[in-house]
C-alpha cells in the first residue's frame, strides 16, 4: 500500500511538473486610472511584425490568427479588415493601400468611430518569440493595458502557437477587466 502512495505522489509531482515546465511566460501590466471595465468593443490593430522563418505566418495571417483567437473573449472584437473597410467606407482612405506608418496614423484618428479601444500586436521573433499586446482607449490613444508573453524555446513558430498566445491575451485581458470591476464595486 505504501508503495501504491509513493508511485501515486510521484506521479502527481510529474504531471504538476510537466504542466509548469511547459507554461509559457507571461506579464500583465494595467496602467494608473485605466478603465477595462468599460470596453465592450475592441478593434484590432495591423501587428508590428516581420516574417523571419519562411513557414511562419505571414502579416496577414497573423492579423486573422489574433481576430479568430478572439473567440474566447466576452468583448465584442471588431477585425482589421472590418475597420479598414469602414473606414474606406466614410473617409475615403484605403489602409491597405496605405504605406505602414500612414496606415496607422489613420487607423488610431478613426477607430474611436468603432471602437472603445484598440489593440496592437508586435511580435519579436528572436530565439523565444515573444508577443507585446498593447491596449489603447481609442481617440486619445491613451495605453490602458501591456500583455507580454513568451512561447517556450520548443514552440514553433506555427500557426498553433501564434493561436495559443493569442488567446493567452485575451484571457488575462478579460480576467484582469473582471478583477478591476470587482475592485470597483467592493469600493462603492
Amino acid at each position: 500500500m505504501r508503495k501504491i502512495v509513493q508511485m501515486l505522489l510521484i506521479a502527481c509531482l510529474v504531471v504538476l511538473g510537466t504542466q509548469v515546465a511547459f507554461a509559457n511566460s507571461d506579464k500583465v501590466t494595467v496602467q494608473e486610472g485605466a478603465d477595462l471595465a468599460s470596453i465592450h468593443r475592441l478593434a484590432i490593430g495591423s501587428p508590428l511584425y516581420q516574417q523571419v522563418d519562411p513557414k511562419s505566418p505571414n502579416k496577414e495571417m497573423l492579423t486573422q490568427i489574433v481576430y479568430d483567437s478572439s473567440h474566447v473573449a466576452r468583448c465584442y472584437v471588431i477585425s482589421y479588415d472590418t475597420i479598414a473597410q469602414n473606414i474606406k467606407q466614410d473617409h475615403n482612405i484605403d489602409l491597405k493601400a496605405l504605406d505602414r506608418r500612414t496606415a496607422a496614423k489613420s487607423f488610431k484618428e478613426y477607430v474611436g468611430n468603432y471602437a472603445d479601444a484598440y489593440v496592437i500586436l508586435t511580435v519579436a521573433n528572436d530565439s523565444r518569440t515573444t508577443f507585446f499586446f498593447d491596449v489603447y482607449k481609442a481617440g486619445t490613444n491613451q495605453l490602458l493595458y501591456t500583455y507580454e508573453i513568451q512561447a517556450n524555446r520548443s514552440e514553433a513558430d506555427t500557426v498553433a502557437t501564434y493561436t495559443n498566445l493569442s488567446e493567452q491575451f485575451y484571457k488575462h485581458f478579460e480576467r484582469s477587466a473582471v478583477e478591476q470591476q470587482k475592485d470597483n464595486s467592493k469600493k462603492k
